[in-house]
């Protein structure tokens, strides 16, 4: 009795899955995507310059309960 194998028969073919496109392109896309992100991170440089509420110079925080930061 013959097991049942993975590969494909003596002179058959063997199924290929194909790419939906060429292997370099993968990478191309990730550092898009990588690139992608790091512009939207990028973009909120500086944000703390804009704090409404002064917490970056240690003053009181109106939007906690007992009125401390952690710092």
């Amino acid at each position: 009795m013959s097991e049942p194998s993975l590969f494909a028969a003596e002179g058959g073919h063997a199924i290929v899955n194909q790419l939906p496109f060429p292997p370099i392109m993968f990478g191309v896309i990730a550092l898009v995507l990588f690139l992608a992100a790091l512009g939207l991170l990028w973009s909120f440089r500086n944000s703390l310059a804009l704090d409404p509420h002064g917490l970056a110079e240690g003053q009181h925080d109106p939007d906690t309960a007992r009125g401390t930061s952690a710092h």
